[in-house]
């Protein structure tokens, strides 16, 4: 392991001053670009991508012409990474744990790293997050937040809010009030200035120069079940937030991700995962459209890691002697209106065979079930009847039987560990090529955006009882008095300094004084930034 360790090292150092000398040989206008989309299709793999294409009549997905290469995607503890970890290479540059979020392994103490969305910040632009599940999950979360626990999604939550994203479209509405810290973070978003929005109509109108647009409890519908009344598409979202970030004369970084196609893999839905596909097609090409015009975006596309194991091919398929056709495939997928997840809204336990068996046919079209697959249906459903915290997963019981007939198959429930595609637009034509490790789109996405992460790190991330204690100063940490409020108390002579977990301030002799990133508390450590340290230096 230190073998590969140090390979890793010396790859990654090769790597970086490869993009340094890139960018010192390119002219200064042709390696800067004013703004960055980078758009992430969740467990999008290969597969995923082919199987859009011929959904899409054979016809070539949005951002095909810029495929330049393939992104490794392994974390720092497994070949096959999760959301968290694989998102946190792509908006830190460095490996982590599985699960972790924007900090360091165990062995590295957890310390914070910043990322392209908070050097964005600090260098003056504008910042956005959109995505159809809810804003605390994997993704997202490595963005705007720093945390050793993805699930936390309340303290995910109040990091995303208190580092200040000018705009955050999707859902997780939940996690903002009702909270076990008993803070009311619309409240909090409100006096930072934001307008909070709900519906598709107040998303067209929107104007605020900081937008949080909640329009779901937790996710977002798959885009073939949305109510276009209730909640907006996901190139509305990403249209809205170009629309609002552009305003910023010196630019904006957005990342945008079709959330769900990972959720539809998982759940071996083909329709859900071929149109949510789609849904990511038309948002990537909201940000081709807008890049191309403005001559001054570099629009990068690529998936986290791919999910499912789908292969476009079953043993239904295999015989040589039984040519098949693209309709074969692709026709069953089309008869369906609804996704697997969709479905299930539609069906009560009290319901016949006969008209469970209508509503499966007319909605997600299986008119052919054979009694073996509708007793299953129908005991799923007295099974959800008697214990209803088994529902909810029908889709993983209708969608194998749609991918049988689509000649679909998978090998896993869970992640895999190939490479994903990688496309990128750069209006000089500057972008890697060839096969990359997912921590350089990090590394790339600070060099076009003329950031230094490691000296943000150096500035903003501290460890704080150190470096307290090196200024002779008395460190307490409290997890006690308000285990849901941790906080760091600091003292010197007559200077008392409060610090509390996840917020953008401190505390010092009882007034209030702002940071320009949020103190981290990493579940062992507070970290804080050399502006904080500076309040009780002599």
């Amino acid at each position: 392991m230190q073998v590969k360790a140090l390979k890793a090292k010396v790859r990654t150092i090769f790597i970086t001053v490869m993009l340094t000398v890139l960018f010192i040989l390119a002219p200064a206008e042709a390696a800067r670009v004013k703004n960055v989309i980078l758009l992430i299709g969740d467990g999008m793999g290969v597969s995923t991508m082919s199987l859009a294409r011929w959904y899409k009549d054979g016809q070539p997905l949005s951002w095909d012409q810029y495929v330049c290469g393939l992104a490794r995607t392994y974390s720092a503890d497994e070949p096959i990474t999760d959301s968290a970890a694989a998102a946190t290479a792509m908006a830190t540059g460095h490996k982590t744990k599985t699960g972790f979020l924007s900090v360091l392994p165990d062995e590295m103490n957890r310390a914070p790293v910043a990322t392209v969305l908070e050097g964005a910040r600090l260098s003056g632009k504008s910042t956005g997050l959109v995505v159809t599940c809810n804003l605390q999950h994997a993704t997202p979360a490595a963005f705007a937040a720093h945390y050793p626990r993805r699930s936390d999604y309340e303290a995910i939550c109040e990091q995303m809010v208190y580092n200040q994203v000018d705009v955050l479209l999707g859902g997780g509405l939940k996690y903002f009030t009702g909270r076990k810290d008993r803070e009311d973070l619309l409240q909090v978003l409100k006096q930072k200035g934001y307008i909070i929005i709900s519906s598709p109509e107040e998303l067209k109108s929107a104007s605020s120069s900081r937008l949080a647009g909640l329009f779901a409890e937790v996710e977002l519908s798959y885009d073939l079940d949305r109510d276009p009344t209730r909640e907006p598409s996901l190139a509305e979202m990403t249209e809205t937030a170009i629309r609002i970030l552009s305003r910023n004369k010196n630019g904006f970084f957005l990342m945008v991700e079709g959330s769900k196609i990972d959720w539809a893999n998982h759940d071996h839905d083909p329709v859900a995962s071929v149109t949510d596909m789609m849904a990511f097609d038309r948002a990537v090409r909201v940000a081709l459209d807008y890049a191309l015009k403005e001559k001054n975006t570099a629009v990068i596309v690529v998936a986290d890691h791919s999910t499912g194991g789908l292969t476009i091919g079953n043993d239904r398929s295999s015989s040589k002697s039984d040519g098949k056709k693209v309709g074969n495939f692709i026709n069953p997928l089309k008869a369906a209106s609804i996704s697997a997840e969709g479905l299930e809204k539609l069906i009560r336990p009290d319901m016949t065979e006969v008209e469970v068996k209508a509503i499966v046919s007319d909605r997600y079209g299986l008119g052919d079930l054979t009694e073996e697959e509708l007793k299953a249906i129908m005991d799923y459903l007295a099974e959800a009847a008697r214990n209803p915290k088994q529902s909810g997963q029908l889709k993983s019981i209708v969608g194998p039987m749609m991918s049988t007939r689509a000649m679909i198959d998978w090998t896993t429930g869970g992640h895999t560990g190939e490479e994903v595609a990688l496309a990128v637009y750069h209006p000089e034509g500057l972008r890697p090529t060839g096969v990359i490790e997912n921590i350089d789109i990090a590394r790339y996405v600070a060099g076009l955006m003329q950031i230094n992460l490691e000296a943000i790190t150096r500035e903003y991330f501290i460890e704080a009882e150190a470096a307290f204690k090196a200024r002779e100063a008395q460190v307490e940490l409290d997890t006690v008095t308000d285990p849901d409020n941790p906080v760091l108390k600091v003292k010197k002579g007559n200077r008392n300094l409060i610090i509390p977990a996840n917020k953008d301030f401190v505390e010092m002799n009882g007034t209030r004084i702002q940071t320009k990133l949020i103190n981290v508390y990493n579940r062992k450590n507070f970290y804080v930034s050399r502006q904080v340290l500076s309040l009780l230096s002599d």
